[in-house]
């Protein structure tokens, strides 16, 4: 029997839902209900708790310390109700995966690698984002950098191999190739130093340009430039596998420039409460070739940093 003090599943829904969106106006949306209700949700639920579960930050609010430990389990016990439920019920065309990933692996990477998605998640949608959203819980997430996020449960999907790279035209006209340009990739204004890690490695290649070079501010259009017989560009060679295989772009060397950015699949705590969430986590990790006996999600703890 619930004791009198023992929170209302309504306050909870409520607390789940505006902890994750950070957003009372954003809940409301959801539960179909109006602000002033949920609010009164979150005010009974911490009379009931006899602390404070939100701070207000100018026109935001944020969870407090225990808010955020307690929307955490509370967050995480709803995903498992909403499990059973669909599993119960049938429902599965409702369920739907969210993943995050930069624009460049979701279009270069990801996209080759989802035929197979609908044999392994049948019903399932999938929703690729490449910007964060305050309403969404993700499943997974790719992030970018030398480091996963701290205290993640992580495996490493792709560490950078970049090399340099031309059409095959060029390729077969080394003069040609001596009078086109470098082909440079900058972001705010700053340009990344992939050209400098290569020559780094191979200083003395006797065909590169040595004149006029280009910036641009995608890895796309530097790819595009070089195919279309531009110049030539360091690029990840996982970002350009169609390329490689249908021959529009040649390596002009063996050199290979490795790391020091990599691509880290990610899962939080919450999410791994929810089977789906890690099935799909071990699905596009078998996609970026691990084996089956490949590290435990639980065992690929984030380094502090």
């Amino acid at each position: 029997m619930l004791s009198r003090n023992t929170p209302s599943l309504t306050s909870l829904r409520a607390f789940s839902v505006v902890g994750n969106c950070l957003s009372v106006t954003g809940a409301a949306r959801q539960l179909g209900v109006t602000q002033s209700a949920v609010s009164r949700q979150i005010k009974a639920l911490e009379d009931t708790l006899d602390f404070k579960l939100f701070d207000r930050v100018g026109n935001s609010i944020a969870l407090t310390a225990e808010g955020q430990a307690f929307h955490q389990r509370i967050f995480e016990t709803f995903g498992l109700l909403e499990d059973a439920v669909n599993d119960a019920t049938g429902t599965f065309q409702r369920q739907k995966i969210n993943l995050l990933a930069p624009p460049t692996l979701a279009a270069r990477w990801l996209t080759r690698r989802l035929p197979s998605y609908p044999r392994r998640f049948p019903g399932v949608e999938l929703a690729v984002h490449t910007q964060p959203r305050p309403n969404v819980r993700m499943d997974c997430v790719v992030h970018f950098g030398t480091h996963p996020t701290a205290g993640s449960d992580h495996v490493q999907l792709l560490v950078e191999q970049h090399i340099a790279v031309c059409s095959p035209g060029l390729f077969e006209d080394r003069e040609a190739m001596r009078t086109s340009c470098l082909l440079h990739v900058f972001d705010k204004g700053d340009r990344f130093p992939l050209w400098e890690d290569w020559l780094a490695l191979e200083p003395d290649h006797p065909d590169l340009p040595t004149g006029t070079s280009m910036e641009f501010a995608s890895l796309e259009l530097a790819i595009q430039s070089a195919k279309n017989s531009v110049g030539i560009a360091v690029v990840d060679r996982n970002m350009i596998e169609y390329e490689l295989s249908a021959g529009s772009l040649v390596q002009i060397s063996p050199t290979t420039v490795v790391g020091p950015n990599g691509y880290w699949l990610e899962i939080s705590g919450e999410q791994q409460a929810k089977g789906r969430s890690v099935q799909f986590f071990r699905w596009l990790r078998g996609m970026a070739g691990e084996t089956a006996g490949g590290p435990k999600v639980e065992a690929a703890r984030s380094p502090g940093r």
